[in-house]
């Protein structure tokens, strides 16, 4: 497979920036506008340590909490001609760490977006993204933590098709790519591309039905096929959804799928499994809200006896708008990740396992707790104020994976 977005993406923001040349000849008052933005956080563990441990790797009087600041600067556009939705954002971003200036990086995060519209029955949209970010430590564990950026690229195409007033036809292309710029995990950098087609039923009270089979092939460009590790992908899902509003206070989303996985290289590693996703949008009054979530996830997993995750989640989301310009955000969330499936080592004897220091009864289990409680205060039409409080904890069956980190953010966002 050959993944060539960065060869793309130049024809979408060329297609932008001619179409937007034209409209802000016609009217310029609407088209452009300065977003900046300045945020300061401060987490009492900032790389994610476990209980006692110090980042003593950094210097001897190196702090397990820190603060940072980010200053950020984006250009927004924003255009509709005729029935053609055209929009972009640009935005750099500055972070800097009071002591553990080795974390200090220069991100970004841009997209171009077309919105298309083709007679009264065929629409869709095209979308490009580009983003850098510093990778979290939550997962990502050395003996001795370095700072990471990923870059990472999308480029996706979506149409959708109305047959009559109740059937619709719908599908997608994709691809996408990571990029590590720390060498130990550029094992980890991925190249993938999927293709969606689907069907939808709307019913005369607005329950929409869908059904939809994607197909997905990924390759790991720097990673050599061994023993235990792969470099390729692929993957076939089935998925039904169903969306409805039972009230006009209420309504109710659920999705159920299954997922299959194979492994060419190593076909120890192949899995199969269901998922699923429910989810209920509850506004008992006009300014109160709230997000009930269930959901159970599979996702791949780099691990000597596990092939993946199973992750199950349960989470609780309030909102409370007691004015015009102040809202206030909750979340009470908690998730069991379990490893399951199988791999080359998870299929030796016990007694081969043992002497090769592997405990096959390690595999790893882990439940994450977050909560935090946040306020967005609208000052006035193009100024805004966000302040949120943190806290994340997981237990792991693997003590290296452990973690306790608290933590407060302010920020401060103007729209010219």
């Amino acid at each position: 497979m050959n993944n060539n977005i960065s060869k793309c993406w130049p024809a979408v923001l060329l297609l932008l920036t001619v179409v937007s040349t034209d409209s802000a000849q016609a009217d310029e008052d609407d088209a452009f506008s300065l977003v900046t933005s300045a945020s300061w956080q401060y987490q009492d563990n900032v790389l994610y340590l476990p209980d006692g441990r110090r980042p003593s790797f950094f210097g001897p009087d190196a702090p397990r909490g820190d603060h940072n600041h980010n200053a950020s600067v984006g250009l927004n556009f924003d255009k509709r001609i005729g029935r053609q939705e055209l929009s972009g954002n640009i935005t750099r971003s500055m972070v800097r760490y009071n002591n553990l200036d080795v974390l200090d990086y220069d991100g970004h995060n841009a997209f171009a977006s077309w919105k298309w519209q083709v007679g009264n029955d065929l629409s869709g949209q095209l979308r490009y993204t580009s983003r850098r970010f510093l990778q979290g430590f939550g997962d990502f564990r050395t003996v001795t933590p370095n700072k990471n950026l990923i870059d990472a690229e999308s480029l996706r195409f979506d149409a959708a098709y109305s047959v009559d007033a109740y059937w619709a036809l719908f599908g997608s292309l994709y691809q996408g790519s990571t990029r590590n710029q720390l060498r130990v995990r550029q094992g980890s950098d991925s190249d993938v591309d999927r293709v969606e087609a689907g069907v939808r039923y709307k019913t005369r009270g607005d329950t929409v039905f869908e059904l939809l089979g994607r197909d997905t092939q990924g390759d790991y460009p720097k990673r050599l096929a061994g023993l235990n590790v792969t470099n390729s992908f692929s993957q076939k899902d089935l998925e039904a959804r169903v969306r409805w509003q039972p009230v006009g206070h209420s309504r109710l989303s659920a999705t159920i799928g299954q997922s299959n996985r194979k492994h060419d290289e190593v076909p120890e590693r192949d899995y199969e499994d269901v998922y699923g996703r429910v989810s209920w949008e509850w506004q008992p009054t006009g300014h109160l809200a709230v997000n009930f979530l269930a959901e159970r996830q599979i996702s791949a997993l780099d691990d000597l006896l596990s092939s993946y995750f199973r992750t199950t989640t349960y989470s609780i989301a309030p909102t409370w708008q007691p004015t015009g310009k102040l809202r206030v955000d909750g979340r009470l969330q908690w998730v069991s990740r379990d490893g399951n499936g199988n791999t080359f080592f998870s299929q030796l004897p016990p007694s081969v396992q043992a002497q090769l220091g592997i405990d096959g009864a390690s595999v790893r289990q882990e439940d994450i707790t977050t909560y935090s409680l946040g306020a967005t205060w609208s000052i006035q039409r193009n100024l805004s104020a966000n302040a949120e409080l943190r806290h994340d904890s997981r237990d792991s069956s693997n003590q290296f994976y452990q973690y306790r980190v608290r933590s407060v953010s302010m920020s401060l966002q103007y729209l010219f």
